[in-house]
């Protein structure tokens, strides 16, 4: 009992702070000609209520990452983060990674860049979307069943750019990450996605935003794919078996601004799975309603795993910006569905 009342009064401490607060962007250090280094903090704190869990409240650090963009010269570009995931959280062994590490070169003077180290697979709008400006409070991980890697990330090198405004791709091969089942002797991954834009423009950047706050309209849509022969090596005490790793998504990502402050955003995804821990089908479509600085959102989820029955969830949630930017925003949702209900509330803070 003391525990849940120190930990919510912390949250209520927590949130009378959140919004005196004023986020300042990071400092930015110049050197040589054309290059420059920026430090930037990322703090997601979560405060999650799960109905039947053995300890229903939980208030952790879902992310705490301290990222270094940068630029050596003109044409070559870094980043590089560190998190510290879900610290705090109960049942949950947190330390400090780099997530995140990679040079990002241009091709001449075109606008196509070889990008190689620690990267987010480039498989859908999802998996390469920023963890600073999603729609709602966090990932709509229940619906990426990718194998053989880092939180979504692998090693490997990719190739991305855009033609125009209308076209950009990024594909690339990795080795596939080292997890616990990987098979010693499985072929390169590789993985791509290709964006076509049917209004507005392209994001050929790094990341995807998912909520861009009305500042732009646009409605993309897409198609990925990641495969990887013998990805997965599956041992007994009497047989070894190799699995194959393959998957394709369609997916998309919208905003209609309209008025002065407001917009609709809508984003989904239909992933076909096909590796040793999932053989079946996923999707979601989630949408927010932004009203000023006010955001109402709904989600539906879908896991479709052969032979077993689907699972369908269904979120709600209400969000506040409180400089109509992702610096400082505050989220409640609440789940319900074929799932344990869940609330959760989110404190973000960057700068």
């Amino acid at each position: 009992m003391f525990r849940k009342i120190f930990r919510f009064s912390f949250i209520i401490f927590l949130s009378i702070c959140f919004f005196q607060l004023k986020a300042a962007a990071g400092p930015k250090v110049e050197f040589g000609d054309d290059g420059w280094l920026k430090l930037l903090f990322l703090g997601q704190f979560h405060y999650e209520f799960l109905d039947g869990a053995a300890d229903e409240d939980d208030f952790f650090l879902r992310r705490g990452r301290i990222i270094a963009i940068g630029q050596i010269t003109d044409g070559v570009k870094f980043f590089m983060e560190t998190d510290n995931d879900k610290l705090g959280k109960n049942g949950v062994s947190a330390s400090t990674d780099i997530q995140d590490m990679f040079l990002d070169v241009r091709l001449g003077d075109s606008s196509h860049w070889v990008k190689a180290g620690l990267i987010l697979l480039p498989f859908s709008f999802e998996t390469c979307s920023s963890a600073a400006s999603l729609l709602g409070n966090d990932y709509n991980a229940e619906v990426v069943k990718l194998t053989n890697t880092f939180v979504w990330r692998d090693y490997g090198v990719e190739l991305h750019g855009a033609f125009g405004e209308k076209v950009a791709y990024r594909v690339g091969l990795f080795d596939g990450y080292e997890a616990a089942t990987k098979n010693p002797g499985a072929d390169y991954r590789a993985t791509g996605h290709l964006d076509i834009s049917l209004l507005g423009a392209v994001s050929p950047g790094w990341f995807y935003g998912q909520n861009p706050l009305g500042s732009k309209q646009y409605l993309n849509i897409g198609v990925g794919f990641d495969s990887q022969s013998d990805a997965t090596l599956i041992t007994t005490e009497t047989t070894s078996t190799l699995y194959d790793s393959d998957a394709w998504v369609a997916d998309f990502q919208s905003c209609f601004p309209f008025g002065d402050e407001n917009a609709v955003i809508m984003n989904g995804a239909y992933y076909d799975w096909e590796n040793a821990s999932f053989t079946g089908t996923t999707a979601f479509v989630e949408a927010g309603l932004l009203i000023d600085k006010f955001m109402v959102t709904a989600k539906w989820s879908n896991n479709d795993k052969d032979d077993y029955d689907a699972v369908d969830d269904y979120t709600y949630g209400i969000h506040y910006f409180k400089d109509k930017k992702h610096n400082l925003r505050a989220g409640l949702e609440f789940r319900s569905g074929d799932s344990a209900d869940m609330t959760l509330l989110e404190l973000q803070i960057l700068c």
